[in-house]
């Protein structure tokens, strides 16, 4: 027995690199990113093209690059934490739309400037319609639609998200939750705009501002209710950002956030069910969000503008 335990050892070392180690290894060279129009910093300076490197995939689950760096010494020192060149797969609805390669400079001179590559290919580098303050985030900035940039060619979406209507049953159920996840609300004073008072709403007021759905029965929807500001608010006049939530395919409910917009969807880890990648939009915070396995998980990357 003495003899066979170091041979069943490795025997057992080699099973586990043959059932386990190309999944392991595979997984973790997955690296998402997302190609944006980035406005120029001073006065004058065009737009360029760049890509924000954001998200890894690590054995099982999504992992977010450092982003939210504190001081200037971070900003100096974090780029090391990045891939040095990939070479991007830019995909857009579930298709491949074209190549570009970046390169992560020595240090980031900005807080907003966190992950973001230099395109270093040549070539034109592609976009999708035309410039908007809609992709801005709170610099309101006239930019392309950001798009999905990853290093392996995983792209399609199998559960092939779109634009969809939602029925009033299910508007029904989307303004009972809101109002779960909000009890208590408030709006500016007539009298005095610096001043909150306790907001009464109707559910016809919670209007649907965009849904999508998933062929596999999921939903997620977009909610407004205008005037409304949280009561704990210390500085009146700041709406609350329109909360997302998801519907399973059993009509259950559920909140995912709030202020942030769907960019794509896709199967980015080629595991056969897509991921759902949204961009953060709130008061001089931007980044991204990524939900996964039927949204009971997400991973986030998260920076300051100033």
């Amino acid at each position: 027995m003495a003899i066979m335990r170091p041979v069943l050892r490795r025997v057992m070392h080699v099973l586990f690199v043959l059932c386990c180690g190309f999944k392991v290894g595979s997984a973790q060279t997955v690296t998402l990113g997302v190609l944006e129009d980035v406005r120029g910093a001073d006065a004058g300076e065009p737009n360029s093209h760049k890509v924000r490197v954001l998200f890894k995939k690590n054995v099982d689950h999504w992992e977010a690059f450092p982003s939210n760096c504190p001081d200037q010494g971070c900003l100096k020192t974090v780029s090391s934490k990045y891939p040095r060149e990939v070479v991007w797969t830019v995909a857009f609805d579930g298709r491949d739309i074209g190549r570009i390669t970046g390169r992560t400079p020595k240090e980031f001179h900005f807080y907003s400037h966190v992950g973001l590559q230099e395109v270093i290919s040549a070539g034109p580098v592609p976009t999708v319609g035309k410039r908007s303050a809609e992709y801005g985030g709170s610099t309101d900035a006239s930019v392309y639609r950001p798009l999905v940039a990853i290093s392996q060619p995983f792209f399609e979406d199998p559960d092939s998200w779109k634009v969809s209507q939602v029925s009033s049953g299910l508007i029904t159920l989307l303004r009972k939750q809101f109002r779960k996840q909000y009890p208590k609300l408030c709006r500016a004073s007539k009298q005095d705009e610096d001043k909150l008072e306790p907001f009464s709403y109707h559910d016809e007021d919670v209007s649907l501002a965009k849904s999508y759905a998933s062929k596999k029965g999921w939903r997620a929807a977009r909610l407004h209710l205008a005037e409304a500001i949280a009561c704990d608010d210390v500085e009146a006049g700041f709406e609350i950002d329109d909360p997302w939530f998801v519907i399973t395919p059993k009509e259950a409910v559920q909140y995912l956030d709030a202020g942030m917009w769907l960019v794509d969807a896709g199967d980015y880890d080629n595991d056969g069910k897509s991921e759902v990648l949204f961009s953060i939009n709130r008061y001089n915070i931007g980044g991204y969000e990524l939900f996964y396995d039927d949204f009971k998980r997400r991973a986030t990357f998260e920076f300051n503008y100033h």
